[in-house]
């Protein structure tokens, strides 16, 4: 518990120098014209993370002061070596704190069968609290960037393998966006970040606590097909590396994923595949089905 008081505390100390600095390039250089119209993509919607952004990559954006996105997602996988099937419920619920600041909860059902014989169990997984800063906006030349942080608490069924934590987990987040006009009324998206992941759990192990500690890194474009801009195509690349335990909601891998998004003001549908290619022989190369679906109140 010690290590995460003092992982949160230097967290918010890099969060409020750097709001600092960027409030005094704000006041004092007109060196960037700040554009923060919400209206350029119609909807910013939550992700399967629980936080504004594109299906899995985060962006800096955060919900404006007193709305509340509530979002549902699912994903699917299956897997011959090893054989195993698993299929997540996601339920979120995200709230503006201020035009910059958004916190949130994200809870999860999971459902899984480890061999083709095996009987299917289904419980309660992780919960993760969310908060996000946006520390400056996007400029001319320079792209808003945000910071993260998720702490996931270990609500998930040990007995049926849901638990990923022992105590806590915590994941460090930093988010760069950029959404450019172009020419001809076409707009183009770039959403990238990268994530510093901390887990106290490794099984048999009687070591310090944050035993694996992984690095996780999103990036992702979307683009409007029409001049209504509701209708989107989504990119995303997703990769995990240096994981020392291998899970089955998480391991060494990278993917590419394609994916259509369709929004209104306040409603979002958006559904992707993930071709996943993972590093360890052992485990052979799956899709991954998601889908999310939220309403900003």
């Amino acid at each position: 518990m010690k290590t995460v008081i003092a992982i949160v505390l230097g967290f918010l100390i890099v969060m409020t120098g750097g709001h600092c600095a960027s409030a005094m390039t704000g006041d004092f250089g007109n060196e960037y014209t700040f554009d923060d119209d919400p209206s350029r993509v119609v909807n910013r919607p939550v992700n399967v993370q629980g936080l504004t952004g594109l299906v899995i990559t985060n962006s800096a954006y955060t919900q404006r002061k007193g709305s509340i996105v509530a979002g549902l997602a699912v994903s699917a996988e299956n897997s011959n070596v090893p054989d195993f099937s698993l299929t997540q419920g996601i339920a979120t619920v995200t709230a503006g704190v201020t035009d910059r600041i958004e916190i949130g909860i994200r809870a999860t059902l999971d459902s899984a069968r480890l061999n083709t014989n095996a009987a299917r169990k289904d419980g309660v997984g992780d919960t993760d609290i969310l908060f996000k800063w946006r520390l400056s906006s996007q400029g001319d030349t320079m792209p808003a960037i945000a910071l993260g942080l998720a702490c996931t608490l270990p609500t998930g069924d040990e007995g049926k393998g849901f638990r990923t934590v022992k105590h806590e987990g915590i994941r460090l987040m930093l988010i760069g966006t950029s959404e450019k006009e172009m020419s001809g009324g076409y707009l183009i998206g770039v959403y990238f970040e990268g994530q510093i992941v901390f887990i106290d759990k490794l099984e048999n192990s009687t070591s310090s606590p944050y035993v694996d500690q992984y690095g996780v890194f999103n990036a992702g474009v979307l683009v409007p097909l029409f001049e209504s801009r509701r209708l989107q195509a989504i990119v995303e690349y997703h990769q995990v590396t240096r994981k020392d335990v291998q899970t089955l909601f998480e391991q060494n891998s990278w993917d590419v994923m394609p994916g259509l998004r369709y929004v209104t003001p306040d409603f979002n549908l958006s559904l992707g595949v993930q071709f996943l290619r993972k590093d360890q022989t052992d485990w052979e190369n799956t899709e991954r089905y998601v889908g999310t679906i939220s309403y900003r109140f």
